[in-house]
Formats: C-alpha cells, structure tokens, sequence
C-alpha cells in the first residue's frame, strides 16, 4: 500500500488522524475558594397548575452553596446534599443504611447502563423495600440516551417531591409548609457518583433554575468535587441547555395581550393563512440568480488536501 507521503510531489497540506474527531473542547473553570453560589428562583416551564405552585413551595428555598477547602479523597465513597432535597452519590451511599435514614433519604435513584440493569445489578430497590422508601432507576445504554433521559429523570424527582409534599398536607399549602422546604429528599447515585448521577444533577440544576452549563457544574463541584465531566458529557449538557433556551424563548413569546374588556388573553392563536398574490410576491423576492449564489462562496479559501 502506498502511502500520501510516498507519492511524488505530494505534500499533505495538513495533520492526518486516524481517530474520529474529538468533540469540541468546554472549558469550565475552577471555582475560586469561598467564593459563594446562589441559586435564582425556581423557573420550570412544564410544571402547570397545583403542580407548580407545590414546586415553587418545595424546591426554591434559599440555595446558597460555598465553595469547599477541606474536600478529602474518601469523600468520594461518600453522597453529598446538592440541594437541601437533593443527594448525589456513589452505589455504596445507597447501601448505606444509616446515612439514609440520618439524612431523611425517601427515594434512592439510579441512573445505570441498560446492560447493569439486565444483570439486575446496580440497584436501590433491597434497601428501599427494607426502609420503606421508594426506589426508581434511569437506563440507558450509553451516554448519547442520556439525553432523551434527562426529562424523565427529572419528572421522576419532581413526582416524588410532589407526593411526598401532599402525603403530608393534603389540604394544600398553608402558612406552615411555606416555612418548610424538605418534605422529600432524593438520593441519585451512579456506581461512582461522578459521571451519570452528576450529569443527571445538573440537568436538574439546569432546568428548574435556568442555570448555564458551567454554573451547574461548579454549583456541584462546591459539594462533591470529585464529579468528572469529560467533553462529551460537557457537550451533551450544552445540547440541553440549548433545548431548554428555546423552550424557554417558545414559552415566553407567549404573552398576555390586552383586551376591549380589561381581560387577557394568551397569544397563542394561529396565525392566518398568506393569500396567493403575498405568496407569489415572496417567492419572487427569495428566488437566487447564480450571481447571489457566487456572492456567498465569494472570499472563501479553498482546501487542497496535497500540494
């Protein structure tokens, strides 16, 4: 076989590689020491009605997290409070009975590979059915899922914070659930803690407080600083943050418009069809000769790969 490089007079006109191209780099910063995170208000845009109104109750306390100094290496076989409602772990805290019931834990979930959850491995159901708390688990077969898993996951940890809230006040809120923020807490674990579970944690994050990627990140690293995000992690993330910005743009370009009779109205009415003689015009307008189309190619460099 003859290679580029043995061929008369041809150069390669850049670096060859032989692996698949790396997905772009995601630089996140280390949070300075002491430096203080404070999480904004609770911002979901799914969440409707009663659901809503409990979720804001539970979930936007005030969210203030420092940054740690004195993080030790076996802190990693050990879960963290994120949130005030919201742990993040190894397997091994899942096994651990007395911090479970310490912390006031009432679900454990994992977030496991498809191929653990057939082995039956990997899983917080013993001890939930032994602590009479509940037990649920996120499969995917690799990280691409996790993704699309990122929405189920956190309806999962939204439902249990809602029934948890009602199975304590059924009657709805009142001036003494307003003064309590912790009626649930959920553990989610991986097997290190430090890759699915995180990843998970900060799509919450993410989502029900309109944080970028990197403020999520260094929001958990201030807790459980052992967390790893490599740059297909970091970039699954970003995707998300982008789906949760055009939610967000859709939902708020939904606005009350006024009304003769004082009341409002959403406008999210269709719009109406364009008539013939607008449709004719506009295709007129958008149709390109060849010289708009070599304007647009124009000033380019073009790449030779051998010289």
């Amino acid at each position: 076989m003859v290679t580029a490089s043995e061929l008369v007079g041809a150069t390669p006109s850049g670096v060859y590689s032989w692996r698949p191209p790396s997905p772009p780099h995601i630089h996140v910063p280390q949070a300075p020491e002491d430096q203080q995170f404070v999480l904004p208000a609770y911002d979901d845009t799914l969440a409707t009605g009663a659901d809503q109104t409990i979720l804001k109750c539970v979930i936007e306390g005030e969210h203030v997290s420092v940054a740690t100094r004195d993080w030790k290496y076996d802190l990693r076989r050990k879960a963290q409070p994120i949130l005030s409602f919201l742990h993040l772990g190894p397997s091994s805290a899942a096994r651990d009975i007395s911090y479970i019931q310490t912390q006031g834990i009432t679900m454990l979930l994992v977030i496991r590979d498809s191929r653990s959850a057939n082995a039956r491995l990997l899983s917080g159901e013993k001890i939930a059915r032994q602590l009479c708390i509940e037990a649920a688990a996120i499969d995917v077969a690799d990280y691409q899922e996790l993704i699309a898993a990122f929405p189920r996951a956190i309806q999962t940890i939204n439902n249990h914070l809602i029934s948890e809230y009602r199975k304590h006040h059924p009657s709805g809120i009142n001036q003494e659930t307003k003064s309590r923020t912790t009626w649930g807490k959920v553990l989610v674990f991986c097997e290190s803690g430090n890759e699915r579970s995180a990843e998970v944690v900060a799509a919450y994050l993410m989502s029900m407080y309109s944080l970028d990627l990197i403020t999520a990140i260094q929001y958990i690293q201030t807790q459980r600083f052992c967390v790893a995000f490599d740059d297909s992690m970091k970039n699954l993330l970003f995707n998300h943050q982008q789906l949760l910005e055009a939610r967000r743009s859709v939902a708020g370009a939904t606005f009350a418009k006024p009304m003769t009779n004082g009341t409002y109205k959403e406008n999210n009415q269709p719009k109406a069809k364009r008539g013939r003689a607008e449709v004719e015009v506009n295709d007129e307008d958008m149709d390109l000769d060849d010289a708009d189309d070599e304007a647009r190619f124009l000033g380019r460099t073009t790449f030779v790969p051998f010289r």
